[in-house]
């Protein structure tokens, strides 16, 4: 580099510096007086507000949104065609109950765009499936890949927890255990209702609750436990859509899983006993009590939030009984007085009685989440008086292939039932003297012919005029 030049920014910089001194010096006392009020307030400020607080994080347009479901989750393009706002994303910081203290978690929220500032959008919960790592959570991802924005764009306020002890908690991760669940999706849900007008949208106050693998043990722990009572004359919870969870611990998900020689995602086993050790305190003093040598000295370091569940799986032999103490095995099996049964019985989600709908979705070729789970919740809910309770079979799919059909589904399903409030959705429009397709939000045909002799439907459909024409969304009620 040219000495000359060096030369010249030292005396730039140094010319610089004394002018500073010298408004320094210019400051009254009362100024400097001021500037640390200012100074002090601001501080203050922060921290009265920590409470709560967003981020803008990114912003994706509808035709990207669109062109991500076509071309990398391979949606069809006619349902793709219901992606049709504008999505903003915000990382939310709020507090939350835990261990009889408050604690710092975090989550994502995206809202959808509109042209008409009144219109006015329901809330979906959608809590994520598990994770290892700390930041491999909703509100650390704000790539087109995270599924809010494909939710959102559908016309839904989507607000996405990220849990306790991940994100920006940095405790232990206490996997599956329902009371810390529960209690960080409604505080999520809170924050955000208490905060509207920092976003600047409006919600018709229908609430749907879902969420995938975890995400269904945790949508199932929200909606058995009330809402806070703060905001219950503002949000009315329409329906629930469980999926791919383990609502029953005790008596399906870890007899069904210790019973066999092997299990496809050991790491899982770990992250709960060691997230249930961290909330009760009494399963193990120590690791090696619940895992053979050498792999518990190996194993109990890794769960650390920063290796993956694929990285800990590659340091486990194949068999469980290599794994896990012959005597342990034995006793979870056999004895539902067992201080793990014991923990896994207070997990469970499945043993209460709905009083909204609730539609769970499951494949039976899911290895790692046994489909047991919906059934054993269903016939439980539905034997104890509750209705409208139903566990779709989606196919046969593994677990990681069954959830976008599931996610899928279950966004169709709460898309109909909010008829209210989607006013982006035309009503009645029909060109008259055409012929036309309609199709129900599952891509079913449910009519084809003239607009004029069109049957008897209710409902939000997709109707096409011709082959090259868009289809449009429409609200019809004959």
């Amino acid at each position: 580099m040219d000495k000359n030049y060096i030369n010249k920014a030292l005396n730039k910089a140094n010319n610089t510096l004394e002018k500073s001194k010298c408004t320094l010096r210019k400051f009254s006392l009362v100024s400097i007086v001021r500037l640390v009020t200012l100074v002090i307030l601001f501080f203050f400020t922060s921290i009265l507000c920590r409470s709560q607080e967003f981020q803008f994080l990114n912003v994706f347009l509808e035709g990207q949104i669109y062109d991500h479901a076509i071309e990398e989750l391979e949606i069809e393009p006619l349902l793709a065609e219901l992606f049709t706002h504008d999505v903003r994303m915000y990382r939310a910081s709020y507090e939350m109950p835990f261990q009889g203290s408050q604690i710092n978690v975090s989550g994502a929220i995206f809202t959808p765009l509109s042209s008409n500032p009144q219109d006015e959008f329901p809330i979906v919960v959608f809590n994520h499936g598990t994770t290892f790592v700390r930041t491999s959570v909703p509100s650390f991802n704000d790539e087109i890949t995270n599924m809010g924005y494909l939710l959102s764009s559908l016309g839904f306020i989507v607000l996405m927890p990220d849990y306790v002890g991940l994100g920006e908690s940095q405790i232990m991760h206490p996997y599956c255990h329902a009371q810390s669940e529960s209690e960080c999706g409604w505080n999520l849900v809170k924050a955000f209702v208490d905060s509207f007008s920092e976003f600047e949208i409006h919600t018709n106050g229908n609430l749907f609750i879902t969420g995938y693998s975890q995400g269904g043990h945790v949508a199932m722990a929200m909606a058995m436990n009330d809402m806070p009572e703060s905001i219950e004359e503002d949000l009315n919870l329409i329906a629930v859509a469980p999926l791919s969870g383990p609502y029953d611990m005790s008596g399906v998900q870890l007899p069904m899983t210790f019973q066999e020689i092997s299990y496809s995602n050991p790491a899982y086993l770990f992250y709960i006993l060691k997230g249930w050790n961290s909330v009760y305190g009494n399963i193990y003093e120590e690791f090696s009590e619940i895992c053979n040598e050498p792999y518990a000295s190996i194993i109990e370091s890794m769960l650390d939030g920063f290796h993956s569940a694929e990285e800990i799986n590659a340091e486990c032999p194949e068999e469980l009984i290599d794994l896990f103490p012959e005597n342990l095995i034995q006793e979870v099996l056999s004895n539902p007085d067992h201080i793990i049964m014991q923990h896994a019985s207070d997990n469970d989600v499945y043993n209460w009685v709905p009083t909204m709908p609730v539609h769970m979705r499951y494949c039976t070729q899911d290895e790692e989440v046994f489909y047991q789970n919906a059934l054993s919740a269903s016939s439980w809910m539905i034997e104890n008086g509750a209705e409208d309770i139903i566990a779709y079979n989606v196919g046969d799919a593994n677990h990681n292939d069954c959830a976008l059909s599931a996610i899928t589904n279950s966004m169709l399903w709460f898309y109909s039932l909010n008829s209210s409030g989607i006013t982006s959705v035309e009503e009645d429009v029909f060109i008259q003297g055409s012929e036309c397709l309609i199709y129900d939000l599952y891509g079913r045909v449910v009519y084809e012919g003239h607009v004029e002799q069109i049957q008897k439907l209710n409902g939000i459909f997709i109707i096409k005029y011709s082959p090259m024409s868009k289809p449009k969304k429409i609200f019809i009620s004959n």
